[in-house]
């Protein structure tokens, strides 16, 4: 369970449910923006021990989605805020299997968006959102954690 690994699930989950609604730059990868395209970057953190197991142990993965929405400059904040309600949508609460498929079953889950781990900030949200020409530029945090066994 790698982090490239937690990479390809959310890459794959943002894949499907985004369906070319605007052109993405994944993460990791080079690529300018565009009016209306969005920068992905996965940021792996902190591991914490969640669990204390006979044989082996629940590792627990902290990290961020930042999901960079560039729009044009001097449209207002009406043309970025679309995307933004959108992505918090799609990460808010969702769990996935190491495929990038949405799960219900918490104890088969990889990654979780909203972990518990991080206590009432754990929601997607808007970090920033601010003019630079010829864009505007809004940043959506998305908490999240993976889950290994050591």
């Amino acid at each position: 369970m790698s982090y490239e690994l937690e990479r390809a699930s959310i890459e794959r989950y943002f894949a499907a449910q985004w369906a070319a609604q605007t052109p993405v730059i994944w993460d990791g990868q080079g690529g300018e923006p565009t009016v209306n395209s969005v920068r992905l970057t996965i940021q792996s953190g902190a591991v914490l021990q969640g669990s204390i197991g006979r044989d082996q142990n629940r590792m627990d993965h902290i990290g961020t989605v930042t999901a960079t929405i560039y729009t044009a400059g001097g449209q207002g904040s009406n043309a970025w805020r679309g995307y933004a309600e959108k992505i918090t949508n799609l990460f808010h609460g969702v769990t996935l299997d190491t495929a990038g498929v949405p799960i219900t079953q918490t104890a088969d889950a990889f990654v979780r968006f909203s972990p518990p781990q991080l206590g009432e900030q754990r929601h997607p949200y808007i970090a920033a959102s601010f003019p630079d020409a010829p864009f505007h530029i809004t940043n959506v945090i998305c908490p999240f954690v993976r889950y290994s066994l050591k």
